[in-house]
């Protein structure tokens, strides 16, 4: 028996495996052989092949193809590569139609492809069309059996038994019943059953299957020989890369890298320069990549600012071609890590273009590939979070109660956080369980731990984009995603494992901030020459960054990177790249010996073959690329076998591997005379790579942008301020930047109806609140102001609100502001101003009910209101902007706060070793899993003088965690501590103000 009917979690909110526990259930049966069989989709396809592979079972490649509306369906096994192609097409025309025609397509696209299904009328018709089909018999010995028995014996075809599974054991069923639940978005109890598995469709084992089919043994055998048909495997097309249209792209790659390089350097090339453009163009001319590194060009010339990132910015061919802006001779960047003679995958080139132009980008060259292009897809799987919410919806609890329990959950291991371990995932919800919690939430929570890492439902990438040479849907199938772009049927990883080159275009809003920053200083008057621009040698920006004062800075404003900043004291460009990149997850213990060593603490090698290698970074592996140079270096490792390494130590199939590569690496480093300690101690290393870290390129791209934001930041700190808060999405809220702005010296002049615009802009020390922060202000009612102020600025309030027209909300919102107080005396009269809001309201109204009949109220004086006492109007102001612009919010708690005398944030370092009382509001958090499993939290307060860097350990955080609240106020107590010259505040006791 081989299982030729079976859908994993990729049969969307139906399937209740996953493709690995699939594959794994199919070794432990006996099976040789398993398909895959989603239904209209190949999302797990390359997953299912890997399982397959690893557990030793020949995979089958297949889809389910439904018709909409009517329910015939049809199941398509992969025989062959045209079988696949055709397969792909079929999938890509179901998406795209609802009025898909499952008959006619299929026998126009059936060759290399076994049909199965259980309708006459469609096995008779694609028989007589020269397809190969069988009948299945779904459930085993039954009437419905029975009858597609006679059909298959009418027609002179087999019968098949399927096992037609939606899960792997029967208990999986409530799983499956869940799934529905949550999909239909009903409770289990009012399930129709006509959306429901039947609950015998599990995945059994072959005795199973051959008691069911007692009297149909052939039904039995028939699978085999259809097994036997199916010789497709896996994908074969090898790399495809995008087509250059314009023919000659060696040539042409050659004329635009030395044109680039003069450019770049200067008319008279460098023997280096020259050297390694030669390596590199013959390198990418034997691999025939050319045509990728002049699409990517053309792509990058549609924006006039980009960083081009990743390990293709260690390229001198991209740097020549304006793909990426750091010059790898310079701070020798490990070519090795992009393209390396060995190396079978293609290069992998990413680039950043500003924030709100990436769109426009991505479109362009969808568009101008259309047919030949698509986005790649996210598969969005059920997290902790998620989970919990989702199946608590199905119990019918109610929102505020599951917003309760969600709060729990630690962030990290929130809706995005795929780059934890999958056993902590499940941790966070076990740990749970043992709180005693009433019913149902036991058994909510015992639901969702089996839901998670199941798929949800697809998204749209970042920003990866494929481009092929011929039509994209015979390499994979294709779909429309709800943003509107076509997008491939695969995630990154596996649309890489296949072969296809994926273009990362991405969003940067630190780049929309520069250009922002810089077109207001030139609006400004100001001269601002980017070409001689070289902010990394700028004594005052290097010093801003060795203080840590980079909060607004891309890449380098986390609380963690201004600390880490902080202690080491260091702000030139070169050890920045080193900061950026040795502050990964798993680095902790590294972090603190490169800082010892960066303060002067004795070191030596490891070992002595790694001392040309990791002297740069104080004998720390802190790229990516250290993985790779210290295997070849201590192991004997090729370039090809060491990126094979550095690669699944990202991967989420890693721990099937890596045990093959130790073992290669523990004996080739001791046939070097490395001694086992040696070789463990260097491992560990190595594993701190395990996830997220970054390659050197990539770090010193990100950097340049750093500088580039700092040097705004000291020099132009009004103009940078405003464009960070105006392109919203820093690290921080604009309450944060705003506080911020203040203490840089700059002042905050509130919102003005005639001189406001929509961003925010700088002038000297000045920073005027663009009208995007003021609540309740929609883009009609600011288009209309900018238009009306072309005519002339507004003389009163009454002109105001007759050529503007503004409804009484946004006109609230504009008087509670500020932003009318230039028709006052005294902006303590705003009061005035609503009572002349509501005069014209109310004239209004009356005038549309009779013309005329009111005429002169206008002229009615107003009463005497007495003016508002300035901390209510304080309150309108923060509760309208979300920030104060001449003080800081905890002003209003002063009086609260005197008895416990609260130490200020400036004031830490005088308190190190001491428990003290502080206060804040909360503006960023982070948690974190402690190597038990427990969960932490990093958090960043401030008052009116500074921030306050808190920590709230395992014990701290379940006392507090339903109290945090991000834009609240808290009173905190606890111990000053020091770490190299960084203050912390480790949190015992909170109490909230508000």
């Amino acid at each position: 028996m081989i299982p030729l009917v079976v859908r994993s979690g990729f049969s969307l909110m139906r399937g209740a495996a996953t493709v690995e526990e699939l594959a794994a259930a199919a070794k432990r049966m006996g099976y040789a052989s398993l398909a895959l069989t989603d239904t209209d989709n190949l999302y797990g396809l390359m997953f299912f092949i890997a399982a397959c592979k690893r557990e030793g079972v020949r995979p089958i490649a297949g889809a389910e193809l439904t018709e909409p509306g009517t329910g015939r369906r049809a199941v398509c096994l992969v025989e062959n590569d045209e079988g696949y192609k055709n397969l792909c097409r079929l999938i890509t025309h179901r998406q795209a139609d609802e009025r898909f025609d499952l008959a006619g397509e299929v026998e126009r696209h059936s060759q290399g492809l076994t049909l199965l299904a259980a309708e006459p009328e469609l096995l008779g018709r694609w028989r007589n069309a020269g397809a190969f089909v069988a009948a299945m018999l779904p459930r085993g010995m039954n009437v419905e059996s029975t009858a597609a028995r006679a059909t298959a014996h009418i027609l002179g075809v087999p019968a098949v038994a399927v096992p037609d599974s939606f899960f792997i054991a029967p208990a999986d069923y409530e799983i499956h019943r869940m799934l529905r639940a949550i999909d239909l978005n009903t409770s289990l109890s009012r399930l129709p059953p006509g959306k429901l598995a039947p609950r015998d469709a599990w995945l059994a084992a072959p005795e199973e299957y051959a008691r069911r089919f007692t009297i149909f043994p052939e039904a039995v055998a028939a699978t085999h020989d259809i097994a036997a048909r199916c010789a497709f495997t896996a994908p074969g097309y090898g790399t495809v890369l995008p087509p250059w249209r314009a023919g000659g792209a060696k040539e042409e790659l050659r004329r635009l890298s030395y044109e680039g390089a003069r450019k770049r350097y200067g008319e008279e090339l460098s023997e280096a320069a020259i050297d390694r453009l030669e390596y590199e163009l013959g390198l990418i001319e034997l691999k025939g990549f050319s045509s990728y590194f002049l699409v990517v060009r053309e792509i990058v010339m549609r924006s006039p600012r980009i960083c081009g990132r990743g390990s293709g910015a260690a390229s001198l061919v991209a740097y020549c071609l304006g793909i990426t802006n750091v010059c790898p001779l310079k701070y020798n960047l490990y070519f090795e890590r992009f393209l390396n003679p060995g190396r079978k995958d293609p290069p992998d080139i990413d680039i950043d273009f500003a924030w709100d132009e990436r769109d426009a980008v991505i479109n362009s060259v969808l568009e101008e590939f259309a047919g030949h292009a698509a986005m790649v897809c996210n598969h969005v799987l059920f997290q902790p979070r998620m989970a919990v919410r989702e199946v608590a919806k199905v119990f019918g609890l109610a929102d505020a109660e599951i917003g309760a329990m969600a709060k729990k959950l630690p962030h990290a291991f929130s809706d995005f956080g795929l780059d934890i371990d999958p056993d902590e995932k499940l941790s966070v919800i076990n740990n749970l369980m043992d709180q005693n919690l009433p019913a149902p939430w036991p058994a909510i929570l015992r639901m969702a731990a089996r839901l998670v890492l199941l798929p949800r439902n697809l998204s749209v990438h970042s920003g990866g984009v494929v481009i092929t040479s011929h039509r994209l849907d015979e390499y994979v199938p294709v779909e429309m995603a709800t943003k509107g772009v076509p997008v491939v049927q695969w995630e990154k990883d596996s649309t890489e494992e296949a072969g296809l080159v994926k273009i990362d275009l991405l969003g940067n809003r630190s780049l929309g901030v520069i250009r922002d920053a810089i077109a207001n200083i030139r609006e400004n008057g100001e001269l601002f020459d980017e070409r001689a621009w070289e902010p990394e040698d700028d004594p005052a920006t290097q010093q801003a960054v060795a203080a840590g004062k980079t909060m607004g800075c891309f890449y380098i404003e986390s609380p963690a990177m201004r600390q880490l900043l902080k202690k080491c004291a260091v702000g030139d460009f070169e050890h920045l790249v080193i900061l950026s990149s040795i502050i990964r997850p798993a680095a902790n213990e590294f972090i603190r010996e490169y800082i010892s060593r960066l303060k002067g603490a004795p070191w030596t090698p490891i070992h002595p073959l790694l001392t040309e290698v990791l002297d740069e970074t104080l004998g720390v592996m802190v790229y990516q690329e250290d993985v790779s140079k210290v295997a070849v270096a201590l192991a004997g490792f090729s370039h090809a076998e060491a990126d094979g390494l550095r690669k699944i130590l990202s991967k989420k199939d890693r721990e099937y591997r890596i045990k093959d590569y130790y073992q290669r690496f523990h004996f080739g480093a001791l046939e070097r005379g490395v001694t086992p300690e040696q070789v463990e101690s260097i491992w560990a290393m190595m594993m701190s790579f395990d996830g997220y870290s970054f390659c050197k390129p990539h770090s010193a791209s990100y950097a340049r942008v750093s500088f580039q934001a700092a040097y705004l930041k000291v020099h132009h700190p009004a103009e940078f301020m405003a464009a960070v808060i105006s392109n919203q999405g820093g690290f921080y809220g604009a309450f944060a930047y705003v506080s911020e702005a203040r203490r840089m010296g700059c002042v905050i002049l509130p919102p003005d109806v005639n001189e406001s615009a929509v961003k925010w802009k700088g002038r000297r020390r000045e920073i005027r609140v663009g009208f995007l922060s003021v609540k309740n202000l929609g883009n009609a009612m600011i288009d209309r102001i900018a238009a009306a102020r072309i005519e002339g600025r507004f003389r009163s309030f009454d002109d105001f609100l007759a050529r503007v027209r503004p409804d009484e909300e946004e006109a609230r919102s504009l008087i509670a502001c500020g932003g009318c107080d230039a028709f006052l005396e005294n902006p303590g009269q705003r009061g005035t101003l609503l009572w002349r809001l509501a005069r014209e309201k109310k004239g209004t109204a009356r005038r549309a009910v009779a013309a005329g009949l009111f005429d002169g109220m206008e002229n009615i004086p107003a009463p005497f209101i007495p003016p508002q006492e300035p901390v209510e109007r304080l309150r309108g102001e923060f509760s309208t902007l979300g920030f104060l612009c001449a003080a800081h919010p905890m002003l209003f708690y002063q009086e609260r706060l005197r008895p416990f005398a609260p130490k200020k944030a400036d004031t830490l370092e005088r308190h190190v070793g001491r428990r003290i009382a502080a206060a804040g509001i909360m503006i960023t958090s982070k948690t974190v899993s402690t190597k038990k499993g427990e969960a932490m939290k990093f958090v960043t307060f401030e008052d009116e003088t500074g921030l306050v860097e808190s920590v709230f350990f395992p014990d701290a955080y379940r006392r507090y965690a339903d109290v945090l609240e991000y834009g609240k106020p808290f009173l905190l107590y606890g111990l000053v501590e020091d770490d190299f010259g960084a203050q912390s505040f480790t949190v015992e006791r909170v109490r909230r103000l508000a």
